[in-house]
């Protein structure tokens, strides 16, 4: 779904941009809904994307060495996710599920 420049406003990264500028980064940004409980990546999954929380709960999971679910990151909405391997163009490290909608 086509992203509106206003949704990229309410982000603190992006709330400075002007008018022209939060819609060119519009068109290049897709909008996803994820359902409670939805993955949105696993461990392995090919990277080139980054997310950025519009609203809901996310969390960020690794395994150790012991095979025991370790959180790393639970961002919050207009904090971002999956930067690294988008950047480095490599596979992911960690499983990312949407939690809820509800904070």
């Amino acid at each position: 779904m086509p992203c509106d420049p206003q949704v990229l406003k309410q982000v603190p990264l992006f709330a400075r941009l002007d008018d022209d500028e939060s819609a060119v980064l519009a068109s290049q940004v897709e909008l996803k809904t994820f359902s409670p409980r939805q993955r949105i990546y696993k461990i392995g999954d090919a990277g080139g994307r980054a997310y950025v929380v519009v609203s809901g709960r996310v969390r960020v999971t690794t395994v150790d060495e012991d095979h025991q679910e370790v959180v790393v990151q639970e961002p919050a909405p207009g904090e971002f996710f999956g930067f690294a391997s988008m950047l480095e163009q490599i596979p992911h490290e960690t499983d990312c599920l949407y939690r809820s909608g509800s904070q």
